[in-house]
């Protein structure tokens, strides 16, 4: 019997239902949390649980990743899941097992973007200079890939300069090809952070490899011309969610989502 498991990558109880025969919250950074809810934790195991401030969804990830035995393996999040239609249903393991057979790997609905990564990221610094990552910290990336993995380089830069992007650090597929995924990250994040003094980054500027990677996966998928599912992306914690869904095919609809959720 195929085993299949999708870790609910969270810091917080998980208020949503769902089928706990897959679905299995994963607590992120749980030195640091008083309560565990009964959920897996991921300073267990081969770990880098005490990364989370700079990883991010990624202690998870490598927790999953060392610690997993699984068949199929997938991440969503306390707040946002793959759903199968606009009911808002969570996909199941027939479903999951049904798309791996046609396709390499799960992925929320492509978003498209008004500007280019690049100057979506210079443009998010300007108005918020102090979320995420500098635009330095992207340079340095780019000199990591084309030193490091150049046969990378080249996809990088179509991915960077593209207007198209797969978000969120969610996937599903089988246990094998995210294992050879997650060791290619991590070996690409590991050398960026030797060049970055993150003790000189404010809190909020800290989860560099968080952002990093979101980035990356794109590369990777690009790269490896993986055959890909999308599949709708529902944000539970949204007001308008069905907005915030066709907002990744229509940019404008962004606009109308953070108008009406400021309302």
């Amino acid at each position: 019997m195929v085993k299949v498991e999708i870790y609910v990558l969270t810091h917080k109880k998980v208020n949503e239902e769902y089928d706990s025969s897959i679905y299995k919250p994963l607590l992120l950074g749980s030195e640091k949390i008083n309560e565990n809810y009964g959920y897996i934790n991921d300073n267990t195991g081969d770990n880098i649980s005490n990364l989370n401030p700079y990883f991010a969804e990624l202690t998870g990830e490598y927790w999953a990743w060392k610690n997993s035995k699984t068949d199929i393996i997938g991440f969503c999040h306390y707040r946002r899941w793959f759903v199968k239609n606009l009911k808002y249903e969570k996909l199941t393991k027939t479903e999951i097992i049904h798309d791996l057979n046609e396709y390499d790997i799960i992925l929320p609905q492509k978003s498209i973007l008004n500007r280019t990564i690049y100057n979506t990221v210079k443009n998010r610094l300007k108005i918020t200079p102090d979320y995420g990552p500098k635009l330095e910290d992207y340079d340095k990336l780019t000199k990591v890939i084309k030193e490091k993995y150049p046969e990378y380089y080249d996809t990088f830069i179509d991915v960077m300069h593209g207007k198209e992007a797969y978000e969120n650090n969610m996937f599903i597929c089988n246990k094998n090809l995210s294992d050879r995924y997650l060791e290619w990250l991590f070996e690409v994040l590991n050398t960026v952070r030797l060049e970055i003094d993150l003790n000189t980054y404010a809190q909020s500027n800290k989860r560099v490899f968080g952002f990093m990677s979101e980035l990356l996966l794109n590369v990777y998928v690009k790269k490896h011309e993986l055959k890909i599912k999308e599949h709708y992306l529902y944000g539970s914690d949204r007001k308008f969610p069905i907005v915030h869904i066709f907002g990744r095919r229509f940019p404008r609809l962004r606009n109308l989502e953070y108008i009406l959720a400021n309302l």
